[in-house]
């Protein structure tokens, strides 16, 4: 079964775990695949899919318009003889009219509503609901998202039947080889955060827990990882306290799960803001399966659907610092291992990306198939 998948990702961004794995798991189940993305043409040489690169040089916030265009005329000179196509929202509804006159399957993907602020926010969430507009109009088969949150708000927001709306969870790549972390007296307790350094992300209001642990005598350090609006304001802190601080800039994904190795707690501190409610945070199971512990704000976006163990610390954030200090005095460098052990067990048992890749398929072969 021929599919075509136009995503905005570019698979080289170390956040770009989904529409990786998500790839790789239709590849497995047989279907013949090709990726259109904004990437250099050839880049994906080694993949096991086919590849359509569009590379574009637009500045953030205006790329994926960028790439739309490029899609557009594009596709004007491809047999399209695909059995499916499959969309992020981020592409566009022109793109989108120009697929759903295949008269073939098309499935919108939604792995996250807008996150930037201000005026580029008002213009991608009109994108956003547009893009939508096709699944409620009938243009596109369905869509998917990443959580039973999302969904909710996708139905409250468009009025779109939730028969129509699929929940592919995140997952994480696990290893059978992955072995419990552990800790020494005299270590200080290694915070990591990977990904987008932006100012609405809560990382700027986390380093100043850093700083008020350490003047109470609790040891610890964190290390963040990417780039962002949030950037210049992490070097002014960091330039105050640079024993508490490391400052990563971009990695891959490869060098990325190496630095959690030599970490123990990986950090949610996404405020309970709207976009985060709806999120279903990569980096949640990604530290998980490293063996982290996690801390973070509690709100829907960060949590699990079950209850689950002490390797998981959520915490409002008006009693946030308190209670993780009272974790970090209580825990004994056993009871971390302990922890990390049942940290690797939970993504092993409950964060593979195969549910999610089988209902993808699933839904696609169901339509295709009549």
């Amino acid at each position: 079964m021929k599919l075509l998948w136009i995503t905005h990702r570019k698979f080289s961004d170390f956040c770009a775990t989904t529409p990786i794995a998500l790839a790789n798991g239709l590849i497995e189940l047989g279907f013949d695949l090709t990726i259109m993305n904004p990437e250099r043409d050839g880049s994906h040489s080694d993949a096991t899919w086919g590849h359509i690169g569009l590379d574009t040089n637009a500045v953030r916030g205006f790329q994926s318009r960028s790439f739309s265009k490029k899609v557009l005329k594009h596709l004007e000179s491809m047999e399209l003889d695909y059995d499916a196509y499959i969309m992020d929202w981020q592409v566009g509804t022109k793109v989108g009219r120009q697929l759903s006159q295949q008269n073939r399957p098309c499935f919108l993907i939604d792995r996250s509503p807008p996150a930037d602020l201000g005026i580029l926010a008002k213009m991608q969430w009109k994108d956003w609901k547009n893009a939508w507009m096709l699944v409620k109009k009938g243009s596109f088969t369905s869509g998917f998202v990443v959580s039973n949150a999302h969904l909710r708000f996708v139905k409250q927001s468009t009025n779109i039947p939730a028969t129509n709306i699929s929940v592919l969870e995140a997952g994480v790549v696990t290893s059978d080889n992955a072995t419990p972390l552990s800790r020494e007296d005299d270590e200080p307790w290694k915070f990591v955060y990977h990904g987008r350094l932006d100012e609405h992300r809560g990382i700027l209001e986390f380093m100043k827990h850093i700083v008020a642990w350490n003047d109470v005598g609790i040891v610890c350090h964190l290390t963040l990882i990417g780039e962002g609006s949030a950037v210049s304001e992490i070097k002014k802190m960091h330039a105050k306290n640079p024993d508490f601080f490391t400052l990563e800039g971009r990695m891959s994904h490869h060098e990325v799960l190496e630095q959690l190795n030599d970490h123990h707690i990986g950090i949610l501190p996404m405020p309970a803001t709207k976009v985060w409610k709806l999120a279903s945070p990569l980096k949640r199971g990604e530290y998980l399966a490293s063996g982290l512990l996690v801390v973070g704000l509690d709100h829907e976006g960060h949590r699990f659907e079950d209850d689950v163990g002490p390797w998981m610390q959520l915490h409002d954030a008006l009693v946030f610092r308190t209670e993780i200090s009272s974790f970090l005095n209580s825990i004994s460098n056993e009871e971390f291992t302990e922890y990390s052990q049942s940290a690797i067990d939970y993504a092993h048992e409950h964060l593979s990306w195969s549910e999610s890749v089988q209902i993808l398929a699933d839904c696609i072969r169901g339509e295709v198939n009549g």
